[in-house]
């Protein structure tokens, strides 16, 4: 009896001392919750690279991650569709939903939102393990800093385009955009999985011309021959852009990365 209460107190202890399990849906989000929670635990990232976050279909050792998880971390329901289902049946006090109120997912795109949802997040997992408060607290003033830093180096590297007409394919890169005050001449289409009539091309391209457009920004999901028929006749730069990060792979950095590399693309495309 006693090895056997001296056994459910060591469980107990155990228990309340365990780092959370978290999970999280994608790498740029993936690498944020890696930031606030260095030193306490380290987040499983749920989609593997090159696996879509609209168009995937979860694996059974996918299935039982979300099911061991304390808190898994997502950005929508709608945006990560082959999520949907299997979030319904995870208890929403285990749930952190990165764009609750926008209708525009992309929103690791803008690094103020970012900053945001750090704090929102830093709050969250204080509440589910207090006990690493302060750390988490740390790792929050430190990975704000950071983004702080990011957003004014970019700023300045933009500084000397931020003039020149950008069009881009779709709404993906509306935040980055928006947030780094860039001139938008016009988006071809809403979403990238659009299909492009006849009507749409037209239309596009004579924005383009009309407006001077030095760039058209894509994502790496269009495929070439639909951009080259946008640009066919005009004199405008393109770049392909890998929002995702799914050519980068060094785990807790990657966000940094991710935001340069677009910055860069960027900068060269409208030179």
């Amino acid at each position: 009896m006693i090895f056997r209460l001296i056994f459910i107190t060591l469980l107990f202890i155990t228990n309340a001392f365990a780092s959370p399990n978290i999970v999280v849906s994608i790498k740029p989000i993936h690498s944020i919750v890696s930031h606030l929670t260095q030193g306490v635990t380290t987040p499983t990232l749920l989609l593997e690279n090159q696996q879509s976050a609209h168009h995937f279909h979860l694996k059974p050792s996918q299935l039982s991650l979300l099911d061991k998880a304390d808190l898994v971390v997502s950005i929508h329901p709608n945006f990560e569709t082959g999520l949907s289902k299997a979030l319904n049946s995870i208890d929403t006090s285990k749930q952190f939903i990165v764009n609750r109120q926008v209708s525009n997912h992309h929103s690791w795109l803008d690094i103020s939102h970012m900053q945001n949802f750090a704090k929102l997040l830093t709050d969250k997992l204080i509440k589910i393990d207090n006990s690493n408060s302060a750390t988490y607290q740390n790792n929050l003033t430190q990975v704000d800093q950071k983004l702080e830093q990011l957003k004014r180096n970019i700023d300045q590297q933009l500084s000397k385009v931020k003039t020149t007409p950008i069009a881009t394919f779709s709404n993906t890169l509306e935040y980055f955009i928006e947030s780094n005050h860039l001139q938008k001449s016009t988006t071809v289409t809403r979403s990238h999985g659009d299909r492009l009539s006849i009507q749409k091309i037209l239309k596009a391209k004579q924005a383009m011309q009309a407006k001077k457009t030095k760039c058209l920004l894509s994502s790496i999901e269009i495929p070439a021959k639909r951009i080259n028929v946008l640009t066919e006749g005009l004199d405008v730069n393109t770049a392909s852009i890998d929002i995702m990060g799914y050519q980068i792979d060094k785990g807790a950095v990657h966000y940094f990365d991710l935001m340069q590399n677009i910055t860069n693309k960027v900068e060269q495309c409208l030179q």
